[in-house]
């Protein structure tokens, strides 16, 4: 289910492709183009595809725990090979600790019969709070938002860090890039800064930036751009499944805006056969 600050995450990497790559260790010489594969027979969806020169780079964020994702992760991998015909790279970036799971090593294996068929997949899994914050505040405008995410140094207190390196972070915005594209790269700091720490801290630390972020309008903008993207979400799959939903079905699911709520329809989605019944989930 899209949450928040998937939008913010996607807009920074299509935007910033180079700043990703660099920060993940790939090289950028070769040609770049973002894929927008079909994904839609299993009912799933990469966060992001792009092709680099004669192979793919797919990427797929995650901020709580999810005990089938490694499988997740060979699916993905495998329908972008049989679609594209070229080889495959998967990184997960897991975005808080809950993401974290003590048999998440990368790695699928497992043996189909002993001797005669076996499969083992890799993947890369990048855990962002073992990333040195000074990495994130030196790194490329396209991943300075995800500062407030990494690790602080060895023995120092998180919130005494924090307020410093949003200065600097904030610094660099307004030095380095022109006024539109400042408020956007500002704004999914804001907003990812939120994964981690509690919204009036975040308000705090960020006081100044704009009039805006310090709004409950602001606030309530950044809510119901959740629920917008949960909404297209469940009206898409829900089309796969069940047909087009008719104008009242569609008012009615657009009219949610409990986000905790539009989580669970996505969760019994699978588990329902009408749209009455989705639409009857608590």
């Amino acid at each position: 289910m899209p949450l928040p600050f998937d939008a913010t995450l996607k807009d920074l990497v299509k935007n910033h492709l180079a700043d990703w790559l660099a920060i993940l260790g790939e090289p950028a010489t070769e040609p770049i183009r973002v894929l927008t594969p079909d994904l839609s027979t299993v009912s799933a969806f990469a966060d992001i595809v792009f092709c680099l020169g004669e192979r793919i780079l797919h990427m797929d964020f995650q901020s709580g725990g999810d005990a089938h994702l490694p499988r997740r992760v060979l699916m993905y991998n495998t329908l972008l090979y049989d679609q594209y015909g070229l080889p495959v790279h998967s990184i997960v970036v897991l975005l808080h600790p809950r993401a974290d799971r003590s048999d998440l090593t990368g790695t699928v294996s497992y043996t189909g019969r002993p001797g005669r068929g076996e499969l083992t997949f890799r993947f890369e899994v990048v855990r962002l709070w073992e990333v040195p914050i000074d990495v994130l505040l030196q790194g490329g405008l396209g991943t300075l938002p995800l500062a407030p995410l990494g690790q602080v140094p060895q023995g120092a207190v998180p919130e005494e860090v924090m307020p410093g390196a949003i200065e600097r972070l904030r610094e660099r915005i307004q030095t380095e890039s022109p006024p539109s594209e400042a408020a956007k790269l500002q704004t999914a700091a804001f907003v990812l800064t939120g994964l981690r720490w509690d919204r009036d801290r975040a308000i705090q630390w960020f006081q100044g930036v704009s009039a805006m972020m310090e709004s409950d309008t602001y606030l309530y903008i950044l809510e119901q751009g959740g629920a917008k993207e949960a909404h297209k979400f469940l009206l898409r799959l829900g089309r796969k499944k069940f047909g087009e939903a008719d104008e009242n079905v569609r008012m009615m699911v657009e009219s949610i805006t409990d986000v905790e709520r539009l989580e669970r329809m996505g969760e019994h989605l699978l588990e329902v056969s009408s749209w009455q019944e989705l639409l009857r989930t608590s």
